[in-house]
């Protein structure tokens, strides 16, 4: 089982990930980085997309209001999703509302 790393920043990106690959960022995840985290090039980061796995990133240029990350090695692959069972019992009428509810946000 692979080691996690809880203390480097996991940002989701939408593009396909691929070694020595580059990514621009857009607009509000560069803002995020540069301004609310206060990344400085070369600080590392984490990014996935759901689909090819956790890759190692550097932040590799910033302006005020764009960044690029570079892509070092993959840390993760991807795991396959599973099959996933939700069973309730019957409840009262505003408690099935409530379950329901929150059933609908885990997805």
């Amino acid at each position: 089982m692979s080691q996690y790393d809880f203390r480097t920043t996991r940002l989701y990106v939408e593009c396909t990930l691929n070694s020595e690959g580059v990514i621009d960022l857009d607009r509000s995840q560069a803002h995020y980085l540069i301004n609310v985290l206060r990344l400085k090039p070369g600080d590392p980061l984490l990014v996935f997309n759901g689909r090819d796995g956790e890759w190692k990133a550097t932040l590799a240029g910033s302006s005020r209001k764009s960044a690029t990350l570079a892509l070092d090695e993959q840390t993760r692959s991807q795991t396959a999703p599973s099959e996933l069972h939700y069973l309730f019992a019957p409840l009262k009428h505003a408690r099935l509302d409530y379950m329901v509810q929150k059933a609908v946000e885990m997805g």
